[in-house]
């Protein structure tokens, strides 16, 4: 059962807009212990259960996830990140047109399914901070309603829809 807790708890960074250095770290070693655990009572139980085995692959699955996150930042195309993103984004456009009129936005809050620890306005865009990227660089949604800025140096963005982007944040 704690397994299986583990496993549901992982769709909440493996949905997330980034993942930080020491989360990864963590969520990574507590995956490899659960999936060895799992590995080790599927493989002592007689007869050998070919369903707990097969159980078992969700552990290297979901390890091999957290390790492409930490190392791509956050894909657009990931269908975790784009179902919670498309569950969120009445709240998203709600905030954003909120902070467009000048009226301050409580942080930090959740914004349908992401929390938000940070909000900046600036003339082109909003911009909702969320979590870390990598060690020390954050990654959030970017609503820029027109065309988008150039010259980011420190900054990249991904389409998600519409005026919706994946921002990644160099410190």
């Amino acid at each position: 059962m704690l397994s299986i807790g583990w496993l549901l708890f992982l769709l909440e960074p493996l949905s997330g807009t980034g993942l930080a250095f020491p989360f990864f770290l963590a969520t990574f070693a507590l995956t490899a212990v659960f999936g060895v655990i799992s590995l080790a009572l599927a493989l002592t139980r007689r007869p050998v259960n070919r369903l707990s085995i097969l159980a078992w692959l969700a552990y290297p699955f979901a390890a091999a996830a957290l390790v492409f996150l930490f190392l791509s930042s956050q894909s657009p195309s990931n269908p975790l990140f784009r179902l919670r993103f498309h569950l969120s984004q009445p709240a998203l456009e709600a905030a954003a047109r909120t902070a467009r009129s000048d009226k301050t936005l409580a942080t930090p809050t959740w914004l349908g399914l992401f929390p938000v620890h940070r909000v900046d306005v600036y003339p082109a865009e909003v911009r909702f901070m969320s979590d870390g990227c990598g060690v020390i660089d954050e990654c959030g949604l970017a609503y820029i309603p027109g065309p988008v800025p150039t010259g980011r140096s420190k900054t990249r963005v991904k389409n998600l829809a519409g005026p919706w982007y994946h921002l990644y944040a160099v410190f």
